[in-house]
């Protein structure tokens, strides 16, 4: 053996590049230096308690069940040797375990520690109740990710479990920091979460089965750095947060609601570090809810702070129609397209000039607007917001609806010029485009000096791709590395990816 494979460091590397656990079994078994780092690669990660419990001599699978034979005498040396290289578990198995068999392998895992470097767990409780217990005993565990299901018939089941695991881990580790749950959650679970104030990352996509105690007992938590939550079915005035110290240490903010509530929130926040907010507002139809009072917190609350801002706004398409250019109230600045359904607040779309409200917000590097229907953007609008956020690396605007052929973006393929001039570390760009008309003279007018910076670019038009889009591309983005269109138009934009790649060849 070459005296280099004798340095950890050098070894470490290359068991790093072996993503196959075959390659490593056999390198395992090459010598004995190179067993343990080999093994430990292996095993850090398991999807299925199987291989673990067929290290037990004697264990029987009778009808399901996980059992021993007779007599008594197990043996669990091979066990700990294997489950203690186990860093994480992603299980959503359906495995029994004899209640005798249960208790041995708890008592064995109070004295040795099965899992010692166990710190993620992912488990679906809706099939994996069983062993749960042993799992929530690692001392070491960090990141914990529940799945309770949505289904009646599992629920008392699956919270029963949560709730003990959640009890046991805090109680275990001191490395427990992050939760996350998903599905209907009882109250009694809701209450131990109420009770992990370290926790530093928490995940509640758990519907309408998020109490309002269960949001006032979070907004105090003081290391809560990141948080993703649904409060859709809370209303505004029914919020109650912490007067003194809300979200103090609030670095990250997923939230789905209505958006009043979302301001609410935002007005009270004590945290001026938000990094990173994404907002999912439900549909601000037969509600009296605006975008200037939201935009207005966003703009106060994450001034100094904010790199990435992410807005959802989805309307069901059958509660509007559009009619190009004919507006349904006299404000025809803000209603260039048209809501006609008098049911509906005339607040509802999103324009742009929502965001003036953050054009001093210039550390922002990403911009991501998914609203039903698209937000309305002109060139002119597009020379705003380079001006505003020129160190945008992802910008998206969304895509031309289907529900609908009337409704025409009117970005035009000059306005991909100026994005390509004013924003030189842009990475990835989605757009809706009105790419009409465009001629190879067009095409070598509007194209200036070349983006080196953008590889990745989704085009959405009413309209396939003209025969000189991949050359007025290549003009302006000459580092594109993938090129996505329309659905609908994968001809065509087919024939644009491979003229760009001839483009790109005779440089």
């Amino acid at each position: 053996m070459h005296q280099a494979l004798l340095i950890d460091e050098i070894l470490e590397v290359i068991l790093d590049s072996c993503t196959e656990s075959l390659t490593l079994s056999r390198i395992a078994r090459t010598c004995q230096a190179w067993k343990d780092p080999a093994l430990d690669r292996v095993w850090w990660r398991i999807s299925s308690f199987r291989p673990l419990l067929d290290l037990i001599p004697g264990l029987l699978c009778v009808n399901g069940v996980y059992v021993l034979e007779l007599p008594f005498c197990p043996d669990f040396r091979r066990l700990h040797c294997y489950a203690s290289r186990v860093k994480q578990i992603v299980y959503r198995e359906n495995i029994r375990l004899h209640p005798t068999l249960l208790s041995l392998l708890l008592q064995d895992h109070e004295q040795a520690f099965i899992f010692r470097k166990l710190s993620i767990v992912q488990l679906s409780l809706t099939k994996c109740s069983s062993l749960s217990p042993i799992i929530s005993l690692a001392k070491g565990l960090k990141t914990v990710e529940l799945d309770l299901g949505f289904k009646t018939n599992t629920f008392e089941t699956a919270n029963r479990t949560a709730f003990d695991f959640l009890t046991t881990a805090d109680r275990v580790s001191s490395c427990f920091d992050s939760l996350s749950l998903r599905g209907g959650a009882s109250g009694q679970v809701m209450d131990s979460v109420n009770n992990l104030s370290r926790l530093k990352v928490l995940h509640l996509c758990v519907g309408a089965t998020l109490p309002v105690e269960t949001l006032t007992a979070i907004s105090t938590f003081p290391y809560l750095r990141e948080l993703e939550i649904h409060t859709s079915h809370i209303q505004p005035e029914d919020f109650i947060l912490s007067s003194q110290g809300c979200f103090p240490s609030l670095h990250s903010l997923n939230i789905r609601g209505r958006a009043n509530s979302i301001e609410k929130l935002l007005q009270n926040m004590q945290s001026g570090n938000l990094v990173a907010l994404s907002i999912d507002i439900e549909p601000l139809v037969y509600t009296n809810d605006t975008w200037g009072r939201l935009f207005a917190a966003i703009k106060e609350k994450t001034y100094a702070s904010l790199l990435q801002l992410t807005i959802e706004h989805h309307m069901d398409t059958q509660d509007f129609s559009l009619e190009n250019d004919t507006p349904s109230s006299p404000d025809t600045t803000l209603h260039p397209y048209v809501n006609n359904l008098l049911r509906t607040n005339p607040n509802d779309f999103l324009h742009f000039e929502h965001l003036h409200s953050l054009s001093h917000h210039r550390n922002l590097r990403q911009i991501v607007i998914e609203t039903t229907p698209p937000i309305l953007v002109r060139d002119s609008d597009l020379e705003q917001l380079v001006r505003w956020w020129p160190n945008l690396e992802h910008l998206d605007l969304g895509s031309v609806p289907t529900f609908d052929p009337r409704w025409m973006p009117k970005a035009t393929l000059a306005g991909l010029s100026i994005l390509s001039r004013g924003l030189s570390v842009l990475d990835t760009l989605t757009i809706p485009i009105n790419s009409a008309r465009l001629t190879c003279d067009a095409a070598m007018k509007l194209a200036g000096n070349g983006n080196g910076s953008l590889r990745y670019m989704t085009l959405t038009a009413s309209t396939p791709p003209d025969k000189f889009m991949a050359q007025y591309l290549h003009r302006l983005f000459p580092s594109i590395i993938e090129i996505h269109g329309t659905s609908g138009h994968e001809e065509h934009w087919d024939r644009v990816r491979k003229d760009f790649e001839l483009l790109k060849l005779t440089e």
